[in-house]
């Protein structure tokens, strides 16, 4: 488990945080703080994996070894050999759900909060040169250069819903302040243009040509909250929620739907399904131990790399079928909150078929 932990939480840090730390937006202890709030994140991945692995070194050096067959000869079952297997799977399990429901979504809250605090602390550096900076939702930005305080050859994209551009503004200079009281970056555009688009029909040119003026002084403000969100204006993401939230939210929804007489909503479809399915990936972790006991006893490897290879092919095909059964979002009337069990039965009813069969040779 702390391997793929370790690796998990590698691969995400150079996903989410290794450029900022790179250029210098996010100080060493805040980036180990944000490495610290992954690790509930990944645990819930690392839990299901390190148990499978675990099972396919542990059995599958025994087998190799012919321990199981003295085991079997001096009088146990193979249930019997299994049982410490079971019984760490079930506190493992039990452990996932916690993370699943609990400390995972608290983790992922915190890492956007610790993010903004520090990002708030240097917000002038967070427009890097010769880069297109996607992060502000509905704007893309560009700035050549830098003069000291002051920004060259800036390039802004002010995009609509579609993410088409409605808006092209492109000035040779600019300065960035950080207004504290309503948590704005405030940028200030000298010299520059603005092109107009038709919002009908932004990306039509044969007919009408865009409206342009020229300004002297433009201030765009860049609200903060739109980059990782302020918990008084914004409506908690599904995947930001605890288990309490998540019953709460669906009795709302419930109560809804007994008021208008509707089917099940959209919305508590999405509840249930992830509800389901974070108890299904805690349940994987007890479903990949009986798949793993049967199969390490019958392949018996003791080569370390090689259970683990094995543990990565079972692994991706569990998670290959929680996300085709996560296809089905949009059907609700093929239940997808329930079919996401369908994985952990797929591999529970073959791991117990091969212990019943190798319990009878």
């Amino acid at each position: 488990m702390g391997l793929f932990i370790f690796v998990l939480l590698v691969g995400n840090a150079l996903k989410d945080v290794a450029e900022l730390v790179v250029a210098g937006k996010l100080d060493f202890w805040v980036f180990l703080k944000v490495l610290g709030l992954l690790i509930p994140y990944v645990a819930s991945f690392a839990l299901p994996l390190g148990m499978l692995t675990g099972t396919l070194i542990a059995l599958g050096r025994l087998s190799s070894q012919r321990e199981i067959t003295a085991m079997k000869s001096a009088g146990l079952s193979l249930y019997q050999i299994a049982a410490p297997v079971f019984l760490i799977a079930f506190f493992g399990m039990i452990a996932a759900v916690l993370v699943n429901l609990h400390y995972a979504p608290q983790s992922r809250l915190e890492r956007k909060a610790l993010l903004a605090s520090a990002l708030t602390e240097n917000p002038v550096g967070f427009i890097e040169e010769r880069r297109f900076i996607h992060e502000f939702p509905g704007y893309v930005i560009y700035m050549g250069g830098r003069d000291g305080s002051t920004m060259k050859d800036f390039w802004i994209w002010e995009l609509d819903k579609a993410k088409r551009v409605k808006l092209f503004l492109r000035a040779a200079e600019g300065e960035l302040a950080y207004d504290k009281s309503n948590k704005e970056l405030i940028l200030t555009l000298r010299d520059g243009t603005a092109e107009q688009r038709d919002p009908e029909q932004p990306e039509a040119f044969g007919q009408t040509m865009p409206d342009s003026l020229f300004f002297g002084e433009l201030p765009i403000a860049l609200p903060l909250h739109q980059l990782f969100g302020d918990e008084r204006k914004r409506r908690v993401r599904t995947k930001e929620m605890t288990f309490a939230q998540l019953m709460d939210r669906r009795e709302i929804e419930l109560a809804q739907e007994a008021r208008t007489g509707e089917p099940m909503t959209e919305d508590r479809l999405e509840v249930q399904v992830h509800l389901q399915k974070n108890f299904a990936l805690a349940f994987s972790v007890f479903s990949l131990a009986v798949f793993g006991v049967p199969l390490a006893i019958h392949v018996g490897r003791k080569e370390t790399y090689a259970n683990l290879g094995i543990a990565l092919v079972i692994a991706m095909s569990y998670y290959f079928l929680i996300i085709m059964v996560s296809w089905l979002e949009g059907h609700p009337s093929l239940r997808p909150d329930l079919l996401i069990w369908l994985p952990n039965l797929i591999f529970q009813s073959i791991g117990f078929w091969m212990i019943y069969r190798a319990s009878r040779h």
